[in-house]
């Protein structure tokens, strides 16, 4: 490259984009923690990253972490200039965990945030404490701590590692047929099982897969791992199985059921009527 050339590239710097800011590692007991920043989103929202690189061979776990996991749970109240936050959680894988199952993430995870500014006009602190478990064959509850100064309005920013987990963030899909996305097209409680359950129709488009289904309901509610059976329409049968709900839980009931697969994951917040338990 001439001297010419390499003066124009240095003149067009500031069209290119910068690399993410990044906090320091705060490392825990088989695992590490630091805050990522990316570009702030058109709405004024600022986005963050909590990656969480995880020891060969360990896990972590999703906000509903199955038959045997530990949530994390997340204190931002050293943060300064933070009107709400909200936590976007990447789709889960299942890990076979002693006589059930557990849902979460292997190697390493970026969980994206979305921060909003009290004043988005004045830059945010943003100060983050996490109780977390680590596990390989026995689960190690470990802490960590990162905090991380956002500057207002910083559009030029590049974060392959936030970017690279946000496309794996479910896209919010209501119930009902979609064409370009996997989608719940039915639900409704398995009454033809001695087992109880519940039922979906999934429809998946062109070249599309259904991997799994995670079912989350308030309170106490535990379900089995999904049995898929593709159907000769195109369609998918998903059914899960009922371990435990809350006592005395019945009538109309709030889920949320996230389907992982390609060309995305989607979660589906539905209610069903929940008849009362059989004494």
């Amino acid at each position: 490259m001439t001297l010419l050339a390499i003066a124009a590239s240095a003149l067009s710097a500031p069209a290119l984009a910068q690399e993410a800011v990044m906090s320091s590692w705060s490392k825990g007991d088989n695992a590490s923690l630091r805050l990522i920043a990316g570009a702030t989103a058109p709405s004024g929202k600022q986005r963050v990253g909590i990656e969480i690189a995880l020891a060969p061979g360990y896990k972590t776990y999703w906000r509903s972490p199955g038959d045997f996991g530990v949530p994390p749970v997340f204190d931002w109240s050293g943060s300064d200039n933070v009107g709400g936050l909200d936590v976007r959680w990447p789709a889960p894988e299942r890990f076979p965990d002693g006589a059930g199952y557990s849902l979460g993430y292997v190697g390493e995870v970026v969980i994206p945030v979305s921060v909003q500014p009290v004043d988005p006009a004045k830059p945010v602190m943003l100060v983050l404490k996490l109780d977390y478990a680590v596990c390989e064959k026995i689960c190690i509850p470990t802490k960590g701590e990162a905090r991380l100064w956002l500057e207002p309005g910083v559009t030029s920013v590049t974060s392959p590692r936030l970017e690279q987990f946000e496309a794996r963030v479910p896209v919010r899909a209501k119930l009902g047929e979609h064409k370009d996305m996997l989608s719940i097209a039915e639900a409704r409680l398995d009454e033809t099982s001695p087992v109880p359950g519940l039922k979906f129709m999934l429809r998946t488009p062109p070249d599309g897969k259904v991997e799994d289904v995670f079912v989350e309901g308030p309170g106490m509610w535990s379900f089995g791992k999904a049995m898929l059976f593709p159907q000769v329409d195109g369609t998918v049968l998903a059914k899960v199985r009922l371990k435990d709900r809350p006592k005395g839980a019945s009538g109309p009931t709030p889920f949320i059921v996230t389907l992982r697969g390609s060309p995305n994951a989607v979660e589906t917040r539905l209610e069903l009527d929940i008849p009362a338990a059989k004494p």
